[in-house]
């Protein structure tokens, strides 16, 4: 369990690092939202607790997830389904391409990084008021088949990606707690 535990923490931080270290740019924030599917934070997040420690962006995650410290990434693991965990890093978003391009090229090092199976589902979403994107995908890394949810939106000239994993056999238990997490993001 603990091995599982740790190669999943591993992959994860890979499927990071290749969002991260994408190339990214201009974005104007006020993109048009007309038309995109509308994710809004819960009003009764009892049983969550809020993050602020990514300067710029909050979200909730449940409470009784265990925080884990490697250097400067923290990841959030669910206690209750092995290998789950979320965690979220930001970059400066420069000046050389727009949202679109930064989507397309982090869909393209997630590509290079990890095998996937099937393809990447990309769903330009309006979270919080701010346009964002959803991408969900399953992986395969070292004998482990991942079900993969990021979210990425750019706020004030950063860029922010809420990564989170399971085992592909425990999505669906995970569902009600990620979706609950993705609308908390902004």
């Amino acid at each position: 369990m603990k091995k599982t535990m740790k190669m999943l923490m591993i992959i994860t931080m890979m499927v990071i690092l290749a969002v991260s270290l994408t190339g990214c740019g201009n974005t104007n924030e006020k993109d048009s939202l007309e038309g995109l599917a509308v994710y809004t934070v819960d009003e009764d997040m009892t049983g969550y607790t809020k993050c602020t420690d990514v300067e710029g962006i909050e979200f909730y995650y449940p409470s009784n997830y265990t925080v884990q410290k490697s250097g400067a990434n923290t990841a959030y693991m669910d206690p209750e389904i092995v290998g789950a965990n979320l965690n979220v890093v930001s970059a400066d978003f420069p000046s050389a391409y727009t949202f679109e391009s930064y989507v397309d090229a982090s869909i393209a090092g997630i590509k290079a990084q990890m095998k996937i199976s099937g393809d990447i589902n990309k769903e330009y979403i309006n979270l919080n008021g701010r346009k964002a994107v959803k991408l969900d995908y399953t992986a395969t890394q070292s004998g482990y088949t991942m079900k993969c949810t990021q979210v990425l939106v750019v706020k004030e000239k950063k860029a922010y990606a809420l990564t989170i994993v399971s085992l592909e056999k425990d999505a669906e238990a995970l569902k009600p707690k990620l979706d609950k997490m993705v609308k908390s993001f902004k």
